[in-house]
């Protein structure tokens, strides 16, 4: 490895929080990449398709975050969809 490349460490996602739709998933994985943290959206939904940009989601949407982000990850949540 070379002086200017980095050593590619893996992430260990584990699940955060389940929402009632892809929606608020999507918005709060938004918010994550804005403060540069990754993350994963498992669903058993095909997108729009069963139009689960709606409110509510036919079947568990479920964010991953890194494990190491995790309580920061509950600050950004908590602040942006403390209502849901």
């Amino acid at each position: 490895m070379t002086e200017g490349e980095k050593k590619c460490e893996p992430i260990k996602y584990i699940p955060f929080r389940s929402y009632p739709s892809r929606l608020y998933a999507e918005m709060l994985k938004k918010a994550l990449e804005k403060e540069g943290i990754p993350s994963l959206i498992k669903s058993d939904d095909i997108g729009i398709m069963l139009g689960s940009y709606s409110t509510i989601s036919p079947v568990e949407v479920m964010v991953w975050v890194p494990e190491k982000d995790f309580k920061r990850c509950e600050e950004i949540a908590d602040e942006m969809l403390d209502h849901i």
